[in-house]
């Protein structure tokens, strides 16, 4: 069984990240951490596999910090950093500190799982959205690579049209049958697949990209 520890200070977020790795027969969920210190306390006496460790946590040298500390510390322990930057030069930092894989926040499962796996195995792993932003050394060639639109999953295409009809989250939870938690989850993903800060803008950009009317 692989041993992962979750490492970001947005705890729907987490929610969310370990119900994608729930299901798998070979994956477990062992620690979930919201702060540095307490990444370093678990580590200190739990096994851990797989750390996947947001960059900005809480700032960007937090993270940077922390990927060093933890590759250094406990080699055998891989780092996957999961973030929503996209910027070359941070890819290539967060390398530099000893991390074997990227993935940008709006992941599928399937790739979530198959980049845990590969770096327990001693393998980097880099999809080829990341590996096109560093051979073009920018955050471009990601927008060319998806064609400038988000892949949404159904439930985010259902969430972003209750969301344009100005549901709020509890009517919106009550509609879908789900926690007001997994709503939150998934507006937390639409905010970041569109790039946006707020749900405004966002409802803004999809109509302007049609995917509402």
């Amino acid at each position: 069984m692989i041993r992962v520890l979750i490492a970001d200070d947005h705890n729907v977020f987490v929610e969310g990240i370990e119900s994608l790795i729930s299901g798998s027969p070979e994956i477990e969920v062992a620690q979930r951490c919201y702060s540095v210190s307490s990444v370093v306390e678990e580590l200190a006496h739990t096994r851990i596999d797989v750390v996947l460790l947001d960059i900005s946590f809480p700032h960007i040298d937090d993270g940077l910090g922390l990927c060093e500390y933890i590759t250094r510390t406990y080699p055998n322990t891989n780092v996957v950093a999961l973030t929503m930057h996209d910027d070359a030069s941070l890819i290539k930092r967060i390398v530099k500190k000893g991390a074997k894989g990227y993935l940008l926040k709006n992941t599928t499962k399937t790739e979530l799982l198959q980049a845990i796996q590969t770096v327990y195995q001693g393998k980097p792993y880099f999809n080829e959205i990341i590996t096109s932003i560093l051979l073009h050394d920018g955050p471009k060639a990601k927008k060319s690579a998806v064609g400038f639109k988000p892949n949404l999953t159904p439930r985010e295409s259902e969430v972003l049209m209750l969301m344009a009809q100005g549901l709020t989250t509890q009517q919106m939870a009550t509609q879908l049958f789900v926690s007001a938690k997994a709503v939150e989850f998934h507006r937390s993903s639409l905010l970041m697949k569109f790039s946006v800060p707020n749900t405004a803008l966002l409802i803004k950009t999809a109509m302007e990209m049609q995917y509402i009317d």
